[in-house]
């Protein structure tokens, strides 16, 4: 809310928009019962394993500087090693596809340059910390602000998720998108929260054999109950001839809300455009399916749209035109060695691949002239016995045969 209050008052006295518009534009930064903004909404289980799982795949990516013809340039700029000099890569994208998703833009800003004008460095910047002013009749006036100080826009690398039709030069994030959904999860948790708390449901009912009971009586033996078995104990009690005792409990499925808490599941995947099966929701169809194909699956469907606004940002700020920003993907379609062994030797065998791609398919390792190293035998080892050492005579004989004199 001070975020959007912010907002508000910088656009009032700048004359523009802010990177989250206020009230009237769009409903992102409305205040709700239980969702009301990214922050909020990450408190979603659901929606916290979502984001673990894009930023957790794509923080495991290192990253490649590709030439239009396919080849990687070798060794890797040190910007795509470590972009921020006091932080790592993977945390780097980590932060920046969380800002991507929740809050649909991702910032970053370049901090230092070399000597032929591309960056060094750049510095990630919370996007719900910066606001964006823009004129719509003068498409280039986009001026960016980060906690009230202005940016130089030349050094903005702005990623956006789509775009706002009411605002355009800002991207529009899942909350925004799904937030009446998401709040509606928030409030079925409250609600079995608070069920769950205050259902004032008894643990024991007792029937009596009397058919007439005072509620003087009934009070009294209530009260004798809790007596004798309101702590950690197992004590004897005796009741007349007749009396029923029947444990009571609450199960949520009576009330529907774990039925209903499996359909959140499913919608929050299908907000993130996530299969099901990745958050935890029944689907009997993934079951017998290995490894390679369900991260293939949420490589092409979901992962890639990501990734590729990323890389088109990165490249266009980063590096020289026929050079390229490119997640390495490979290493999440990678199988398992006893399968990618089988596969290497299959495409050998076919001439399909060469010595050296077989290779890297199996992961072995490479020396310093980029090689692939085969492994030297070991030397063999001779287990036949070995005939006794014999003796060396250190004396000399005569020619003669005959023996010196003392």
């Amino acid at each position: 809310m001070v975020a959007a209050a912010n907002a508000r008052v910088m656009a009032s006295h700048a004359g523009g928009m802010s990177l989250i518009p206020p009230p009237g534009v769009s409903t992102f930064g409305m205040p709700g019962p239980y969702v009301f903004d990214a922050a909020s909404a990450r408190r979603v289980p659901a929606v916290a394993r979502a984001i673990q799982l894009y930023a957790g795949l794509c923080k495991q990516l290192p990253l490649d500087a590709v030439r239009t013809n396919g080849d990687v340039v070798e060794p890797t700029p040190r910007l795509l090693t470590q972009p921020d000099p006091y932080r790592g890569e993977s945390w780097f994208v980590q932060v920046n596809v969380e800002d991507y998703l929740l809050l649909g833009n991702a910032i970053s800003y370049v901090t230092s340059r070399g000597f032929d004008g591309w960056p060094l460095t750049v510095e990630w910047l919370p996007a719900s910390w910066v606001y964006i002013q823009w004129q719509p009749w003068q498409e280039q006036s986009v001026r960016y602000f980060y906690i009230g100080q202005e940016l130089d826009p030349a050094n903005v690398i702005h990623v956006r998720r789509g775009a706002d039709r009411q605002y355009p030069v800002r991207g529009i994030g899942v909350v925004e998108e799904f937030l009446s959904s998401l709040d509606r999860m928030a409030m079925q948790e409250e609600y079995e929260r608070g069920a769950l708390e205050g259902g004032a449901v008894p643990s024991v009912a007792v029937i009596t054999p009397s058919a007439t009971i005072t509620q003087t009586v009934a009070d009294d033996a209530a009260s004798a109950w809790n007596t004798k078995f309101a702590g950690p104990q197992r004590a004897p009690v005796f009741l007349p001839n007749g009396t029923q005792v029947i444990p009571l409990g609450w199960s949520p499925s009576d009330t529907q809300l774990t039925e209903a808490r499996r359909l959140s599941l499913l919608d929050v995947a299908n907000m993130f455009n996530l299969d099901g099966y990745w958050l935890g929701s029944p689907n009997s169809s993934m079951t017998y399916k290995t490894a390679a194909p369900q991260y293939q699956q949420i490589l092409r469907t979901s992962l890639e749209p990501v990734m590729v606004d990323f890389e088109d940002a990165w490249s266009d700020a980063w590096l020289p035109r026929g050079t390229r920003v490119q997640f390495r993907r490979r290493l999440l379609l990678r199988e398992d060695l006893a399968t990618a062994m089988q596969a290497a030797q299959l495409g050998y065998s076919a001439g399909f691949v060469t010595d050296t791609e077989a290779r890297e398919l199996v992961g072995l390792p490479q020396d310093a002239d980029g090689e692939f190293k085969t492994p030297a035998p070991a030397p063999a080892v001779d287990a036949s016995p070995q005939p006794p050492a014999q003796a060396q005579d250190t004396g000399s004989e005569a020619d003669d045969g005959e023996q010196p004199a003392p």
